[in-house]
């Protein structure tokens, strides 16, 4: 039997899409629909990805995201392809295939940002060409149709991120598995049988090194063979996976020395009930189920509804429970539905509810990015439609077969009023700085000249390392993301061990006052560390034998009374240890010069983009400040690009002999 009849046959039930029994003439709307669209395809889908393709264009960005995430992935791409190092973090095939272009064409966004417009038509097609003829053509179509014209979903045609090439290795996958085991009805050899789930155990390999959330494509399929009581295949495919991924991880052993696990540490990461602070712990299983529901609202009432077209987009959004409960609802109908009727849709269905359900589980959701979904946008979109399309083929429901494509038509009109706002906004910004506030264009020119006038092989220590290298034409810089933690139960234990050499100011006792400057020297160079609690700042010398009874005494007969008690700060810890800091400005300091930083690029960057109110991104500010305080002239000013009340960003060279280091030649 050939396997285009293969494709036309029952699944469990008549196919809906079955040539065999398509109506002579009249029936059912949806009928109808279905003969109309089958007849229209191959003039559709050239129509379709002639629509993609122009509005991939008209949305082009010329930047990079300004978070800094597509930068990583150009970063680690030019570290695999010039250094071969092993991209671990996040997932490392798209850095090694974006490592081709690199190659080719050098750190060079354009070619970069092209090839994921490639992979974004290429998914279109492959949509197309993969359910064409296994599941009836309007739902087919008006997935097409919503997909091609949707900006959301096209704004990653113009990225280095890896949401398109995800997409494309997504669909890949479902490809394998109709051709392998959907539409495949005979008894196979043992040869055979090992042969199909060794081909779908490594494209799912490859999915997971796309992007880690591609485990849980692996949920999908064992949960097809298990639901369909496919016991054989489930174990095969359990056995072939296995021994995919144990030679792979063999490989890149041998290769990389590397032989983690691919999601150990984003995992670990993900599963703490801060990201970004570990010390607050894990989460419970009750937090995990929060973050659940707290994902499901944000991403279904909010996201998927805005592309879809049926909520207006705005920063802040209004979440309705009751939404997110209807589509979840639409989404088990679909399921029932395609379980009984059309195998080809269950599995997808499948692979956008693990895709969702890993994702509302493991993240955190503060985060609120559209993006995290995207991949699973034309699935969910897909089972959805399924789900109307088939209760509305129920006999005493015919006479509703209107609402699906009034909706489909209603959501398409908005889906192309909400792009062409896209477009029209994309379109008022040109060049390469087009469109960015002040803070950042100065950043990024300041970025560029570095790599134009410092020495080949400075290293710039900078907030965001991802985007300047990026614009610094791949120049080493060095991050500064956050300040490090200091361990403050080791610190107070060495200072009650100190024997009274410590002994801790607190800055507002200094206002006012007109010390001489050798005892502010003094004061600074021995500075140890300073300690933030609440309002209150004090800074902490350890001061020599020699020095210390004169220098007490000094700031006693100017009314600063210092305290050599390690209790009097400690006790200001109190219950919530958080909101305490403590800081080591040497540490600082040889944290930079291990690292062979020799200039610092500091700069005005906005916490609010939208708001030019002096608040800006100051970790690197902080950062210097603290060991500019200890080694005043530390550092040296090299240039400034912007004037000083247009939010500047400025270049500094660190010079390490007025601390007493060796200098960075």
């Amino acid at each position: 039997m050939s396997k285009e009849k293969l494709r036309e046959k029952p699944n469990n039930v008549t196919s809906t899409n079955k040539k065999a029994s398509e109506p002579k003439m009249g029936g059912s709307l949806f009928e109808m629909m279905d003969r109309s669209l089958e007849k229209a395809h191959p003039w559709l889908i050239w129509l379709s990805m002639g629509i993609t393709l122009l509005f991939s264009l008209l949305l082009y960005d010329p930047k990079v995201s300004l978070t800094g995430d597509d930068s990583f992935y150009i970063i680690r791409a030019s570290e695999f392809i010039h250094s071969f190092k092993y991209p671990a973090f996040q997932g490392p095939l798209f850095p090694m295939v974006l490592g081709l272009v690199v190659a080719i064409f050098g750190i060079s966004l354009t070619p970069l940002k092209l090839f994921s417009m490639v992979a974004m038509l290429a998914s279109i097609y492959l949509i197309y060409r993969t359910f064409r003829n296994r599941i009836p053509a309007t739902i087919l179509v008006i997935v097409i149709a919503l997909s091609s014209i949707n900006g959301y979903l096209l704004y990653y045609a113009s990225q280095a991120y890896s949401e398109a090439f995800y997409i494309l290795m997504q669909i890949l996958m479902v490809l394998v598995f109709f051709n392998y085991f959907i539409d495949q009805d005979k008894k196979f050899t043992f040869r055979e049988d090992l042969k199909r789930h060794f081909i779908l155990a490594l494209i799912l390999l490859l999915l997971t090194l796309t992007r880690s959330i591609g485990y849980s494509a692996l949920m999908a399929a064992g949960a097809y063979f298990l639901l369909k009581g496919q016991w054989k295949n489930l174990a095969y495919f359990i056995l072939a996976f296995g021994a995919v991924f144990i030679t792979f991880q063999g490989i890149k052993y041998a290769l990389w020395s590397e032989g983690g696990l691919q999601f150990s540490n984003q995992g670990t990461s993900l599963l703490n009930k801060d990201y970004y602070a570990p010390q607050d712990g894990k989460e419970d299983f009750g937090g995990l189920i929060k973050r659940f529901f707290d994902n499901s609202n944000l991403y279904l009432s909010k996201h998927f509804l805005y592309m879809t077209g049926f909520r207006t987009y705005a920063p802040v959004l209004t979440l309705f429970p009751l939404l997110t409960i209807l589509i979840y609802l639409l989404a088990i109908i679909g399921l029932g539905y395609t379980y009984l009727k059309n195998n080809y849709l269950f599995f997808t269905g499948l692979v956008a509810g693990a895709f969702l359900l890993v994702t509302f589980v493991v993240l955190q959701a503060k985060w609120d990015q559209g993006r995290l979904i995207i991949p699973a946008f034309s699935f969910l979109l897909m089972l959805v439609v399924a789900a109307l399309y088939y209760l509305f083929q129920q006999k005493n429901l015919k006479i509703l077969q209107f609402v699906l494509p009034l909706i489909a038509v209603i959501a398409f009109f908005q889906t192309i009023g909400a792009s062409a706002t896209q477009i029209k906004e994309a379109r008022k910004e040109s060049g390469r700085f087009g469109g960015l506030t002040p803070d950042w264009k100065h950043y990024l020119q300041a970025s560029e000249w570095a790599a134009s006038n410092l020495p080949e092989d400075a290293v710039i220590a900078c907030r965001k390392p991802s985007i300047s290298f990026v614009y610094g034409e791949g120049r080493n810089f060095y991050g500064i993301m956050q300040l490090p933690a200091f361990d403050k139960d080791r610190f107070f234990s060495d200072w009650k061990n100190s024997q009274g050499s410590y002994v801790a100011y607190s800055y507002d006792q200094f206002e006012g006052k007109q010390l001489p400057p050798d005892l502010i020297r003094t004061l600074k160079q021995n500075i140890v560390a300073q300690f933030f609690a609440a309002d209150k700042v004090y800074f902490i010398d350890n001061l020599p034998d020699n020095l210390r009874v004169s220098v007490i005494g000094s700031m006693s007969a100017f009314g600063i009374q210092g305290t050599t008690s390690p209790d009097s700060l400690s006790i200001l810890r109190g219950k919530d240890d958080k909101a305490t800091t403590l800081i080591y400005p040497d540490s600082l300091l040889l944290s930079l010069h291990k690292n062979n930083v020799s200039y610092v690029l500091t700069a005005n960057l906005r916490r609010n983009s939208l708001v030019k109110n002096g608040q800006i991104i100051n970790t690197v500010e902080r950062y210097m400040a603290f060991i500019q305080d200890k080694y005043p002239g530390i550092t040296s000013k090299v240039v400034q690009i912007g004037a000083d009340e247009n939010e500047p960003a400025t270049i500094m060279k660190l010079e390490y002999e007025k601390a007493g280091l060796k200098g960075i030649k």
